[in-house]
């Protein structure tokens, strides 16, 4: 089976969201092969999920004064702060038929296992820790992850830290120590990067992205074919990144609940 391999390198972190979602619906469709996107943002920003709330996981007057983008994806799970020194991936396949699970644990399973076996090939430990939804080195988290399903497709979301800014990820989330081991109590304590891992071995991380992709395809049992996107993508992407831009979207379960407290007000 073959798959489309798109890396779209460093690219604004609003037309990420709207790119992935642009790219699940013509999958859906059988518009366009399965795919795996690789990318890496311009800028640090928050991908929220799509149920969380703005104000009780981030410092927002931190993200205006700093330029952090705050995204609400269309993927459920926790939120995630993200610079340039990661890579960050879509799969994205058929939900009727296709070669990841129906099941919600099982198809974590199938497509993390493509960060576990790159890890390996880099001569590192990995494992996948369902309980977060997530793949761990030496004990610690190294890649963060979502899933979601509509119009067809299923997508598998996360990221693989080649390198991270702790500090940051600090003033940016008000508990970053979330969807890590209780026990934790700085984020630094509970992750680990690839450069923490290979440094000393001079590894050149710039080789990581073709370990991962072979990963993938070692994981989920396919070729890919490395691809562009279609005049049709890019059209709907460009569409949809005016709806991640906006405050009505970032906000909009702050605004329920705001209106639902309000609500609760009047009739009390």
């Amino acid at each position: 089976m073959t798959w489309r391999f798109i890396d779209a390198g460093r690219i604004d972190g609003y037309y990420s969201a709207a790119l992935f979602e642009s790219i699940a619906k013509h999958v859906g469709a059988g518009r366009v092969d399965e795919t795996i996107l690789f990318w890496r943002v311009r800028t640090p920003v928050v991908y929220l999920g799509y149920h969380q709330y703005v104000e009780d996981e981030i410092h927002e007057d931190y993200c205006v004064a700093n330029d952090i983008q705050v995204i609400r994806r269309v993927l459920g799970g926790g939120c995630g702060f993200c610079d340039e020194n990661q890579i960050l991936f879509s799969v994205i396949g058929r939900e009727a038929g296709g070669v990841i699970p129906p099941d919600i644990q099982n198809a974590y399973s199938r497509v993390l296992g493509g960060v576990v076996s790159a890890l390996e090939a880099l001569g590192c430990d990995g494992a996948i820790e369902p309980a977060r939804n997530a793949v761990y080195s030496g004990g610690r988290k190294i890649s963060g992850n979502a899933q979601g399903r509509f119009d067809g497709a299923v997508l598998v979301n996360g990221s693989l830290l080649l390198d991270f800014d702790f500090d940051e990820m600090d003033r940016v989330l008000k508990d970053p120590t979330n969807n890590l081991a209780a026990d934790v109590r700085y984020a630094r304590d509970g992750m680990i990067t690839l450069s923490d891992l290979l440094g000393q071995r001079g590894y050149d991380i710039c080789g990581v992205p073709e370990v991962l992709k072979k990963g993938f395809e070692d994981a989920l049992g396919v070729t890919t074919v490395r691809g562009a996107l279609t005049d049709s993508e890019d059209q709907l992407a460009s569409r949809l990144v005016e709806r991640y831009r906006s405050r009505d979207w970032v906000y909009r379960m702050d605004d329920k609940r705001r209106k639902g407290l309000g609500r609760e007000r009047q009739v009390d």
